[in-house]
Parts: structure tokens; C-alpha cells; sequence
């Protein structure tokens, strides 16, 4: 028999209900834990297999890239490749993996740089992304397995640690070899295309100047011949002139000595004779007759001067050396230009100094010197007259034009032709022998004067022409030229 009262058997009965009720919760947490549990882990287990999916889709895309695509860790050396990289450079990737660019063989140019071909080196961009940056190279070349170069575009980044430590390299390129070969031939064609353009047009330009030129010397040439007929008709009349002028002369002396003696003699003529001589002024008559017929004379070998000038500056030997007096042809030049040195109405007379060396004959084509000397002369006339290169009418105050001859190392002589005008920008100076350039209002000019002077001192007679002058001093033209032409071309100093 029991000791306990019903009542402890009740409580205690109580107690173990409440302990199974306990047991029970708890062990009711326990299979929801459990279930959880098994939810969660089916849970991982689905995000593992995601994980490997994506994980095995990105190998598959970075073993499939058609791009390079490497890791290297802080001593440069490869922690990852993909088949790409390995078969460019013709190895396998365990051959790879863990060594560094110089141990798989790639040129010392290619990992440190040339800066001659414009190669930034692997080990500079590396160097630079270890510290920090991110590096863009579209000129990236690299070595392939038979020692030929790919040209790459590579993008590099640092990869961090979970302390935000860099740990490696992360590089992606792309083999853009075709497309710089393509680029590269597109230049040059470019390049060849433009050179071609620029030859055609100077080609054209020469051609310009050259058709300029033959029309400017057909002209000449036409001129010359004018000129020389014109002359030969002017001259055998002036000859004829001249021949009669001088018995002219001697009958004239010859009545007016006979009129003396009748008038010594007979000194009281009868009252027509007296009345007549009058009515024609017989004592101015016999005073100026003889000025007249002197005058006369002036006349005509002013004319015989223009003629032989004439003849001169129009010499039809051109296609000849000949030698020649250069006075001759600078004398004659100016006796042409004398209607512009003497009769300009907006300027004083234009005084010419002349101061002539001892030169001596200069083998040389005279009727083209004698069109340098023109052209020269004419631009000098030009300048001034204020209608030159400023465009403007200002006077010149006593305008002159210096003209001085030498010989130099007894080799060539030198002519000086300068003049006192306005003078010319740098600009100007520099262009100035530029063909078909002029500062000159239109109609004034062709440009082609001082071009064409330039080819036949330079070209035609191995010689030099330049211009020396600056704004408000006037501009001087310089003139050298063998005084024995030879087949070689002569080296001028400046």
C-alpha cells in the first residue's frame, strides 16, 4: 500500500503530465526545426547547383572567348588562361600557368616597352594596375608561338581581396591584328593617295607656269621680231635722213655765207628785195636756221638711239650663249623706260644712279637678260609710283633708282638694281617670285614678270636672283651670274 494520499498521487500525476506535455512541445520544435532544416538544405542545395550552372557557363564563356583572357598575380606571373591565350602563343596552359612573360619567351621590348616603335610594354600597364589603375591599351603587340605579333586592344583591372587588397591582374584583349593590317594599308593608301594629289598638283602648277612661260616668250620672241623689223624699217629712212641732213647742213652754211657776202657787198638792196626780206625776218631766219637744222640733228640721233635700243632688247640669238656687254642691255632697257622715269605727272622725275664696275664680256642669252632688267626696272617704277605692292598713289619724295655693277671672285658679277619706295612686307618678300602672284590692282600685273626673271637667273644662267627689303626702306634685287656658263649647276650660298 502506498504512503501518498490520493491527492500527492494527483499532483504528482500532474507534474509527469505537464513534463509530457513539455516533452511533447519540444519535441513538436524539433521536427519543425528538422523540416526546416531539410527546407533549407534544399534550398542550398538548389543555390549550389545554380552556383555550379553559372560557375560552368562562365568557365564555358571564358574557355570559348575568342578573346585572350588572363590572370597574373603580384610577381607577374599567369594564375589563369584561357585556351585562347594558350594556343596563340602555341603552348598548353599548364605550360602557362605560374610563369611570367620573360619565361615564356617573349621579347624584352614586348615586357618592358619600346618607346622608337611605340610599344608601352607589358610590364609597364601591369605595373600601373598593381598600384591601383585601370589600363586601356588599343596597341598592345604580342608574340605568338612562331614568333610573329598580334596586335591587341587589352583592358586591365585590379582585382581586390575581401580587405580590399590587390591580389592580381585581371587583363581581357582582343586581337585586332586584321583590322590594324587594314588600317595600317588604308593609311598608307591614304598617304600614297595624298603624295599622288600633291605631285599631280604641282604637276598641274608647273604645267600652268609652263604654258605661262612659251606664251610669254612666244610673245617675246613675236615682239622681238616686231621690234627688229620695226626698227630696220625706222632705220633705213633715219639713214637716208641723216645722209641728206648733213648736205642739208652744208648748203644751208653755204647760202647763208653767200647772203652775208651779198649783204656786205651790196648793203642797200632795191625796195622788193628789201621789203621781202621783211616779210620772212631775214635776220631771225639767219639765226635760226642753223639751230634748226642742229635740232634736227638731235632729233635723229635720238631716234638712231631708240633704234639701236630697240635692237638690243630685242635680240634674236635667244636660243644662243653669246657674249655680251650687260651695260648695253641695262642702258637700253632704261632708254625704253624713259617715257615712265621723266613724264609722270603724280611723281617727280625719277633720277637713275648709275654706278658701273669694270665688267667684262658675259657669256650669257642677252635678250633674256635684257627682259630680267625690264621686268625689274618696271617693278622698281612701280614701287615708285606708289601703284605697287600697297596699292596706294602716296609720292615718293625725290624717288631714285640705284643701279650698280661688279665682279665678284672673278667668277660672277653682281647687279644691284634698288629703289627708294615704299618696300615690302616679309610676307610679300617670301612670294614674291611665286608664279602668278602679285600685289598689283587688276589689270596692273599677271604675276609672272619677276617668276619668269627668277627661271632665267636661276635656270637658264646657273645664277641667283633675290629680293632684299623691309617696309619703308625701299626694295633691292640682286643679281648673279657666272661670267662662264658651264654645265654644272652652281651651288649659291645665302
Amino acid at each position: 500500500m502506498s504512503s501518498q494520499s490520493p491527492d500527492d498521487e494527483i499532483t504528482f500525476l500532474r507534474q509527469r503530465v505537464a513534463e509530457l506535455e513539455k516533452v511533447l512541445e519540444h519535441h513538436h520544435q524539433l521536427q519543425q526545426e528538422v523540416e526546416e532544416c531539410k527546407q533549407a538544405k534544399a534550398g542550398l542545395e538548389q543555390d549550389l547547383q545554380k552556383t555550379e550552372e553559372q560557375s560552368s557557363l562562365f568557365k564555358m564563356i571564358i574557355e570559348k572567348s575568342l578573346d585572350w583572357i588572363f590572370v597574373k598575380d603580384q610577381n607577374y606571373r599567369y594564375l589563369l588562361v584561357n585556351h585562347t591565350v594558350a594556343n596563340s602563343l602555341g603552348k598548353t596552359i599548364e605550360e602557362i600557368i605560374g610563369k611570367d612573360d620573360l619565361e615564356l619567351g617573349t621579347a624584352e621590348e614586348i615586357v618592358f616597352g619600346n618607346p622608337d616603335k611605340k610599344i608601352r610594354g607589358f610590364r609597364t600597364d601591369d605595373k600601373l594596375v598593381l598600384s591601383g589603375e585601370t589600363i586601356h591599351n588599343p596597341y598592345d603587340p604580342a608574340p605568338d608561338g612562331d614568333g610573329n605579333l598580334y596586335i591587341l586592344d587589352t583592358h586591365k583591372i585590379p582585382l581586390r581581396n575581401s580587405k580590399g587588397e590587390i591580389f592580381a591582374i585581371l587583363g581581357v584583349s582582343r586581337d585586332i591584328t586584321d583590322r590594324h593590317r587594314t588600317e595600317e594599308e588604308l593609311r598608307k593608301s591614304e598617304n600614297q593617295l595624298r603624295q599622288r594629289t600633291l605631285e599631280l598638283e604641282e604637276t598641274l602648277k608647273k604645267l600652268q607656269c609652263t604654258q605661262s612661260q612659251l606664251i610669254q616668250s612666244e610673245k617675246m620672241s613675236s615682239l622681238g621680231q616686231l621690234v627688229a623689223g620695226v626698227a630696220h624699217e625706222i632705220n633705213n629712212p633715219l639713214n637716208f635722213i641723216l645722209g641728206n641732213l648733213i648736205h642739208a647742213d652744208k648748203h644751208s652754211q653755204d647760202l647763208l655765207n653767200l647772203l652775208k657776202l651779198y649783204q656786205i657787198n651790196y648793203p642797200h638792196p632795191v625796195k622788193e628785195i628789201h621789203e621781202q626780206a621783211e616779210v620772212i625776218e631775214l635776220d631771225f631766219l639767219q639765226q635760226d636756221l642753223p639751230k634748226l637744222i642742229s635740232s634736227i640733228k638731235i632729233g635723229t640721233e635720238r631716234i638712231q638711239q631708240i633704234v639701236d635700243s630697240l635692237r638690243i632688247f630685242s635680240h634674236l640669238d635667244q636660243s644662243e650663249l653669246k657674249q655680251t656687254n650687260i651695260h648695253h642691255g641695262i642702258n637700253s632697257a632704261l632708254r625704253l623706260l624713259e617715257h615712265r622715269l621723266y613724264t609722270q605727272l603724280h611723281i617727280p622725275k625719277i633720277t637713275v644712279i648709275k654706278e658701273y664696275g669694270n665688267l667684262p664680256l658675259i657669256e650669257c642669252f642677252p635678250g633674256q637678260l635684257n627682259q630680267v632688267f625690264m621686268n625689274i626696272l618696271i617693278n622698281a617704277i612701280d614701287a615708285l609710283e606708289g601703284i605697287g605692292s600697297h596699292h596706294t598713289r602716296l609720292p615718293i619724295p625725290e624717288p631714285k633708282i640705284y643701279i650698280s655693277t661688279q665682279v665678284s671672285n672673278s667668277e660672277y658679277i653682281t647687279i644691284r638694281i634698288a629703289d627708294n619706295g615704299l618696300g615690302m612686307s616679309t610676307e610679300i618678300q617670301q612670294r614674291v617670285f611665286d608664279p602668278f602672284y602679285t600685289t598689283k590692282p587688276v589689270g596692273k600685273g599677271t604675276g609672272l614678270g619677276l617668276y619668269i626673271s627668277y627661271q632665267i637667273i636661276n635656270e637658264q644662267h646657273n645664277g641667283l636672283l633675290e629680293c632684299i627689303s623691309s617696309l619703308g626702306k625701299g626694295a633691292e634685287f640682286v643679281i648673279k651670274i657666272p661670267i662662264r656658263q658651264t654645265n654644272s649647276k652652281r651651288e649659291w650660298g645665302s
